[in-house]
């Protein structure tokens, strides 16, 4: 039976973070020391557990079947740790500790994202949190939620883990676009049918399965994003059509850049949900987290939660969309 006494806790420490870095080299700009001393570490915890933890060499980093089991374990004796330090603080009516928070790209924009409005109710608490916000793709928000790399994450559609809870909190809307120098750009759109569009270029986000493409029965998947950062400049271009959020793209259409297409035919709403890991005990400072994001999302949406699509200049009106807020 292997005793953890600090020294074992600040190597173990070292040995998380490697994992997470994928690497000596990647680790040392987090932890802030050496290779040498890493490497030290490495060895000095392989020693005092009696194990072998990882292959390093030209081949790259890899753990080994001890060091995977390891790894795990010390993740939950972290997160525990966490946890103590997070309760024993809440006595004191005082949060404390670290909230990681993720968040799909470019929805800043979106007057009806409760982020920052929760976060800001969050600080107005008693507490010394560190928070971390992290900035990322659904796919990779919910790989680390269920890695415990973030403790919840806000994004719209993804394929659902069965590890982890979801929970809906608002919509977003999306339409087809094409950029300037677009056949389509200039094309009277009066005349114009979802037959017409199908030849074009499509550039579509990745992790949406093709969903966007079906959704107007394109023939053409010509690129593939992950973000959509990177969906715009393609769009942009004028050589590629493309879905883009409605409050992302509005800049853009003020500017003459971006037109709309079919905007009754081709728009559609996304989901954006929680997610949170089963199995873990909620914390203190996560549960009123996501009370606050909770009470944000209700004034953000006020009355019957029915809000007005933002503005595009030269759309036309598509009236009211209901905005489903469910808290389980």
């Amino acid at each position: 039976m292997v005793n953890i006494a600090n020294v074992d806790l600040r190597l173990l420490r070292v040995f998380t973070t490697v994992v997470k870095c994928r690497g000596f080299s990647a680790a040392q700009a987090e932890l802030n020391i050496s290779q040498s001393t890493i490497s030290n570490h490495m060895l000095a915890l392989e020693e005092r557990l009696r194990l072998k933890l990882c292959q390093r060499g030209r081949s790259g980093f890899e753990l080994t079947d001890h060091g995977r089991t390891v790894f795990d374990a010390a993740m939950r004796l972290f997160e525990a740790l966490e946890e103590f330090s997070a309760e024993t603080e809440s006595l004191h009516s005082v949060l404390t500790g670290t909230l990681r928070i993720g968040v799909v790209d470019n929805t800043v924009t979106d007057p009806n994202s409760p982020l920052a409005a929760a976060i800001r109710r969050f600080n107005a608490r008693p507490n010394t949190i560190n928070i971390k916000l992290v900035v990322d793709s659904p796919p990779a928000l919910q790989r680390q939620v269920v890695d415990r790399q973030l403790d919840l994450a806000v994004f719209g559609y993804a394929p659902r883990l069965p590890n982890l809870r979801y929970q809906n909190i608002y919509t977003e809307t999306s339409v087809l676009f094409c950029g300037v120098g677009h056949p389509l750009f200039e094309a009277d759109q009066s005349t114009m049918t979802i037959d017409d569009l199908r030849d074009f270029a499509f550039a579509s986000r990745s992790y949406w399965c093709n969903q966007d493409i079906e959704r107007v029965g394109m023939h053409k998947n010509a690129a593939s994003v992950e973000q959509v950062e990177a969906q715009l400049m393609l769009v942009l271009s004028g050589a590629y059509l493309g879905y883009l959020p409605v409050h992302y793209a509005q800049n853009w259409v003020d500017k003459g850049m971006l037109k709309p297409l079919l905007y009754e035919q081709t728009s559609y709403a996304v989901r954006f949900q929680l997610a949170t890991r089963k199995g873990v005990r909620t914390t203190p400072t996560l549960k009123a987290f996501i009370q606050d994001l909770y009470t944000a999302s209700g004034s953000t949406h006020k009355a019957s939660l029915v809000h007005d699509l933002p503005p595009l200049t030269s759309w036309q009106p598509r009236g009211q969309t209901k905005t489903e807020l469910v808290i389980n």
